[in-house]
């Protein structure tokens, strides 16, 4: 049975203190296995600054008896190109940037770390040529932080897929191909964190809008799955409230019974990753983030995706 996990993201801005969000995923949340988001990361600074920084969250959880079993780029490396930016430099930029990430995963004490690895312009994706070039530099790049994950002591390098065709991979061939050239790299093992979101790719196949069939596909990928509530149509990591799981299509049972059939499933992790609106009240943002926790402990009793869509 996977182990659920809290992506750490909702706190950004509020409960920036490893001391205090640690202590509301351990009491308020019920939680024990965090995901580090380096939205609550400085890694603009020296050595020095990076491990008071890990000492002070090494602590937090050790008080709290938490464990940070992964690191994940947050929202500011998502509202970035990355590794495919446009601009030489700024595509080294991020390469420098995931490998002060990768450090900090290791004196955290976590095996892994990943996200987003990149989104085209509009002008290079359009542009057959540039785009194949840029994407072979990708998996250079992608390559060489393997290598340096392996180096630093880590098991896994997650790439994420996207549900935007800039930003690939984006449909379920292309993480299949993908993968085929993860095995020729030497380091720390390249993988997938799947989000069960992230089907609604709007000019997918209207089956491969199913997060069910991606699930299947991906999950003897995929150490880590993403898990947001959603009707299917957006990317909007909306909590686990009864608001939202009235018109939502994610629920535990459907999940965990997926997973379990899929063959080969390497899912050691179900990680909620969910971002209420900055405008929402802190106590409200507490309330839906701990009924989201709860829910996935619970469970819940699901008609299958099909019979949801009236099929």
């Amino acid at each position: 049975m996977p182990t659920l996990s809290l992506n750490n993201g909702f706190a950004m801005k509020r409960w920036p203190e490893p001391e205090v969000w640690a202590e509301l995923i351990a009491n308020r949340m019920g939680v024990t296995d965090v995901q580090l988001s380096l939205d609550l990361i400085d890694l603009t600074g020296g050595v020095e600054r990076q491990d008071d920084q890990a000492s002070r969250i090494r602590n937090a959880c050790e008080s709290n008896g938490i464990e940070i079993s992964s690191v994940f780029s947050g929202l500011s490396e998502y509202c970035a190109n990355m590794l495919l930016h446009p601009d030489a430099e700024m595509r080294l930029a991020a390469v420098e940037r995931y490998k002060r990430g990768i450090e900090f995963s290791a004196l955290v004490g976590a095996d892994t770390f990943g996200g987003h690895m990149g989104a085209y312009s509009v002008a290079d994706y359009h542009n057959p040529a540039r785009r194949q070039a840029l994407a072979e530099e990708q998996l250079d790049h992608v390559s060489a932080l393997s290598n340096y994950a392996g180096q630093a002591g880590l098991r896994y390098l997650l790439w994420e897929p996207m549900p935007v065709a800039r930003e690939f991979p984006s449909t379920i061939a292309e993480c299949l191909s993908l993968a085929e050239q993860f095995a020729e790299m030497n380091g720390a093992t390249v993988a997938y964190c799947y989000d069960v979101g992230h089907a609604c790719r709007p000019d997918l196949p209207e089956a491969e809008q199913d997060p069910y069939l991606w699930l299947t596909r991906l999950s003897h990928l995929s150490p880590i799955v993403h898990l947001q509530q959603t009707d299917g149509k957006r990317d909007y990591h909306w909590c686990f409230t009864d608001e939202a799981n009235a018109v939502g299509i994610i629920h535990p049972e459907q999940v965990r019974t997926t997973i379990a059939k899929a063959p080969a499933s390497v899912v050691t992790h179900l990680t909620i990753e969910v971002f209420p609106t900055f405008e929402t009240p802190d106590e409200q943002v507490l309330a839906d983030v701990a009924s989201s926790c709860e829910y996935w402990r619970d469970g819940d009793v699901t008609l299958t995706y099909g019979q949801r869509l009236g099929v």
